[in-house]
Parts: structure tokens; C-alpha cells; sequence
């Protein structure tokens, strides 16, 4: 069984969700997320891969499938997908890590603090896929640790209310949220001598001067 592959990536299967990698000659098929398939590149670099082997799945005929990830943390939380989340498998753990990827510890911040709202706004759950993640998920010791939300500067409440009330006005919400995220991460939108209706009516011009300028 395979903990890790180190090597070069040779080739991408876009349709497939596939890249090869070679090590020392050897290559290796690996099926990854979207997000990991666009971040990596087919060149001399090399790339190490924690690896999940799978008996068999849908990307195989009865043969081990190799299920790649570029940290630790992203296997530990396909597994917690795969292995604790009913009718769950492989394709659909995958899409589900997409969502969180790029935020993995304001995730397993959410999923300890049940918070529906932010599983819901910032990562795409469906209510009923969020109250399944977190009644299955909450207890696990990979969520046990408190991870701080604020450690890039984003405030949850804030986070969602500003989302929320940019939808409102007629933006689409996968338009929005990177640019509230950008806009949070270098505000200081935590003031204590402030409440968070007054913050979010200081923040929303902001937000859209930077969605105009991107237009």
C-alpha cells in the first residue's frame, strides 16, 4: 500500500480527472480533484502526492485505484467524507474536498461550531448535506481542535452577512465571495466599539468598487 508518491507529473487527463506522475521511471496514475488538476503542471518540478489506494471504483475495472493529494489534511478529509458520510464515495468525497480546499481550517471550523450558514455560503453545501456533515463529522478528533477563523482577518458572521446582502442586490454568490474574502482579509472588519449591521454598511461600498473595477 502506498503512503505517498514522489515525481514528476507527465500527463493530464482533464475528462478523467487523471494525471500521471513518473517515479523513477514508473508511471503512476492518479486520479485528483478539479482544483488539484489546475494547480498542478506537467514539468521537471517535482511533486509529492499522499495517496489513498482504493480496491476498486469508477475509474477502474477491479484494479487498486490511486487517489492523490498535495497535504496530508486534504487526505485525512476526503477520508472523513468517504468513510463517515452515508452514500459517499470516492467521485462524490472528491467533490466535496473541492469545496472546502481552499479553506480547510474556517471548514473544520464550521463543522465544530455547526455552523450551517457558513457551510452553506461559503463552501456550496445544500442544508441537508450540511446538517449530514455535521452530525456525522462534529465528533471526529480530526475536528476536535478549535482552529481560529480569524487567522486570515475574515470574520465568519461578517463573512456571511456580506455574502448574503451582496446576493441580495443581484450579484451571484460565486461572483462575490472571493472578493469579499479579499476585501476581509485586508480590512479590519472586527472593531469591537462597532456592531455588525454598522460593519457590513461600511463594508458593501467597498465590495462594490471592487466589482466594478473587475468588470
Amino acid at each position: 500500500m502506498f503512503n505517498y508518491l514522489i515525481g514528476k507529473v507527465v500527463d493530464k487527463k482533464i475528462d478523467k480527472n487523471i494525471c500521471v506522475i513518473d517515479v523513477n521511471g514508473v508511471g503512476y496514475e492518479i486520479v485528483v480533484s478539479d482544483t488539484t488538476l489546475q494547480e498542478i503542471t506537467i514539468s521537471d518540478k517535482i511533486v509529492k502526492f499522499y495517496i489513498v489506494e482504493i480496491s476498486s471504483g469508477l475509474y477502474s475495472s477491479g484494479l487498486p485505484t490511486l487517489y492523490g493529494f498535495l497535504t496530508e489534511e486534504e487526505k485525512e478529509i476526503f477520508l472523513a467524507f468517504k468513510d463517515n458520510l452515508s452514500n459517499v464515495g470516492p467521485k462524490k468525497a472528491l467533490e466535496y474536498l473541492d469545496k472546502v480546499k481552499k479553506n480547510i481550517s474556517e471548514f473544520k471550523t464550521a463543522v465544530r461550531r455547526k455552523n450551517y450558514k457558513l457551510l452553506t455560503s461559503l463552501f456550496g453545501f445544500r442544508h441537508s448535506s450540511a446538517e449530514k456533515i455535521v452530525s456525522t463529522l462534529a465528533n471526529l478528533d480530526l475536528f476536535a481542535t478549535e482552529s481560529m477563523f480569524h487567522s486570515e482577518g475574515i470574520d465568519v458572521d461578517i463573512y456571511s452577512d456580506l455574502v448574503s446582502a451582496l446576493v441580495n442586490l443581484g450579484y451571484k454568490e460565486q461572483q462575490v465571495k472571493p472578493v469579499v474574502e479579499k476585501i476581509l482579509t485586508s480590512q479590519d472588519a472586527s472593531a469591537k466599539n462597532k456592531k455588525r449591521a454598522e460593519i457590513i454598511q461600511e463594508l458593501i461600498p467597498i465590495v462594490l468598487r471592487e466589482l466594478s473595477s473587475l468588470k
